[in-house]
C-alpha cells in the first residue's frame, strides 16, 4: 500500500500519512510539547487528580533518597553497584542467568540501534514479523540506518513466505504487542521462533509490552516464549519505571549488544540504571492485572459509538486513526477529507484532555507514535471510571465531527490555547 483508504500517501517509515498540520515530525515534537504544557497548565489551576494517565506509559524515576549518596561520583556508583539491575533483568524475562546476561540501555528506541549494531544488518534483511498494525518505528529506522533491508510481514503466514524467500536474512524481529496493540499468541510466537531456527536465522523479540502482555493474556515472560537469541523489555509500559529498556538473550550476543552500546552512548547512565533497577524490584504483576479488568468493560461502552471499529488493544481499547475519521466522516456525510488519520486521533484526544484531564499517547507520544485513537486503562481508568471516559470520548467526537473537513479547524483543536 502506498496511500491510506483516503488516498493520503503513507510514509513507509512510520505507516501513516503527513497532512497539513501534521507534516513531519517537526509537528508532531510540537504536538508533544503543546501536550506537556497543558497538563502543567491544568495541574497548576485545578490541582494533580485533575489529569488521568491513560497511556500505560509511567516514565517515573524511583530512586531512594539513600541511593542518592552512591550516585555523587562514577568511582561511588562502581562501589555500590554492579551487576544487579541485569541480573533483575534476566529474572524478570525468564531468562536463566547460568546462560543469559542483560544490559540497560536509556530507552527502546536505542536498544533497537545496539542490536542492529551488534548484528551487523548491513546488506542483509531484517524481516519483522507482526500481527496487525505495524512494528514500532524504531525498528525499520534503526534496520535502515545500520545499511539493512527492512521487510515486515503481517501474520504468520505472509511472514512464512517471506521466510522462505531467496532473502539473506541477517535479524528475524518478532513483535507479540505492536503500538496498536495487537496481539501475537504465544503459540504463533513460539512457532516463527521455530521456524527461523530452523533456518539458521536469529530472533528477536520485541516485548517492550511484555508486562501488559503477561498481565493481560497470561502468557510467560519473553525468554519462556521459546529460543530467542535476545529481547527487549520496556520499563516504563506498564512498569512504574523510567524510559528505559532491558535486552536479555544468550550471553555472546548480549556482550555484542553491550559493547556497541557503550560504544555510541546508548546505554543507561548511573542514574536511569538505579531507577531501572528499583522499578523491577517493586514491580507488581498483580497490580497490573487487577487494573486491566477494566478495558473489556471500557470495550463494552464504546462498541455502541464505533461499532466493530473499536477494538480490544490489551488492557485498554482503541480505534484504528482510519476507522476513527472513517467514523467522521460518515456523519458528516463526506467521502474524503485533506485532514489525515494522525490528526483525526490528535484532535479528538487534545480535546479529551482540554475538556475533561485525559492524558493519552496521542497527546504525549513522541514523534512516530502510532496514529491511533487509544484508550488504555493502566494506571488511572480505575479512578476515571466508565463514565469518565465515555463522557470525554464523546465530547471529543463531537469537536472532531465539527472540524473534520477543514485542517485549519483541526489545527486549533491541537494547538490552540498554549504556544510551546
Amino acid at each position: 500500500m502506498t496511500t491510506d483508504r483516503f488516498g493520503h500517501p503513507l510514509d513507509r517509515r512510520i505507516g501513516y500519512a503527513w497532512g497539513e498540520v501534521l507534516s513531519d515530525h517537526d509537528d508532531e515534537a510540537r504536538r508533544m510539547l503543546t501536550g506537556r504544557a497543558l497538563i502543567r497548565d491544568r495541574v497548576t489551576r485545578l490541582g494533580e487528580r485533575s489529569v488521568y494517565n491513560l497511556t500505560g506509559l509511567i516514565r517515573a524515576f524511583p530512586v531512594d533518597a539513600e541511593d542518592l549518596r552512591h550516585l555523587d561520583s562514577q568511582l561511588a556508583f562502581y562501589a555500590k553497584w554492579s551487576t544487579e539491575a541485569d541480573d533483575l533483568a534476566i529474572k524478570h524475562m525468564g531468562g536463566d542467568a547460568g546462560r543469559h546476561a542483560a544490559v540497560i540501555c536509556n530507552r527502546v528506541s536505542s536498544s533497537m540501534l545496539a542490536v542492529m549494531l551488534a548484528f551487523d544488518v548491513r546488506g542483509k534483511t531484517v524481516l519483522s514479523l507482526i500481527p496487525g498494525g505495524r512494528s514500532h518505528p524504531s525498528v525499520g529506522k534503526a534496520a535502515e540506518l545500520c545499511g539493512g533491508t527492512f521487510v515486515e510481514r503481517t501474520g504468520l503466514p505472509a511472514w512464512r513466505e517471506a521466510l522462505s524467500g531467496d532473502r539473506k536474512v541477517g535479524l528475524v524481529v518478532i513483535t507479540p504487542i505492536t503500538p496498536q496493540k495487537f496481539h501475537l499468541p504465544q503459540a504463533e510466537v513460539r512457532r516463527a521462533i521455530e521456524l527461523s531456527k530452523a533456518r539458521g536465522f536469529p530472533v528477536f523479540l520485541d516485548d517492550a509490552h511484555m508486562a501488559s502482555r503477561m498481565a493481560f493474556f497470561d502468557e510467560p515472560p519473553a525468554l519462556a516464549l521459546g529460543d530467542a537469541d535476545l529481547a527487549v523489555w520496556s520499563l516504563d509500559k506498564h512498569v512504574d519505571g523510567p524510559r528505559a529498556a532491558a535486552v536479555a538473550g544468550a550471553r555472546e550476543v548480549i556482550e555484542r549488544v553491550r559493547a556497541r552500546a557503550f560504544e555510541y552512548g546508548l546505554e543507561a547512565q548511573f542514574g536511569h540504571w538505579v531507577a531501572a533497577l528499583r522499578a523491577m524490584e517493586r514491580f507488581d504483576l498483580g497490580h497490573v492485572r487487577q487494573v486491566a479488568l477494566l478495558a473489556r468493560p471500557l470495550l463494552d461502552r464504546l462498541r455502541p459509538i464505533f461499532g466493530e471499529r473499536a477494538y480490544l488493544a490489551g488492557p485498554g481499547a482503541a480505534v484504528s486513526g482510519e476507522d476513527l475519521l472513517g467514523w467522521a466522516l460518515e456523519r458528516r456525510r463526506l467521502t474524503g477529507t485533506a485532514v489525515t488519520p494522525n490528526e483525526a486521533a490528535s484532535a479528538a484526544s487534545f480535546v479529551m484532555l482540554r475538556n475533561h484531564g485525559l492524558v493519552t499517547i496521542p497527546v504525549i507520544g513522541m514523534p512516530g507514535a502510532a496514529a491511533t485513537f487509544r484508550l488504555m486503562v493502566y494506571p488511572d481508568g480505575p479512578r476515571l471510571g466508565l463514565d469518565g471516559y465515555v463522557r470525554a470520548v464523546e465530547d471529543g467526537l463531537a469537536a472532531l465531527v465539527e472540524a473534520v473537513a477543514e485542517p485549519a479547524r483541526i489545527k486549533s483543536l491541537i494547538f490552540e490555547g498554549l504556544t510551546v
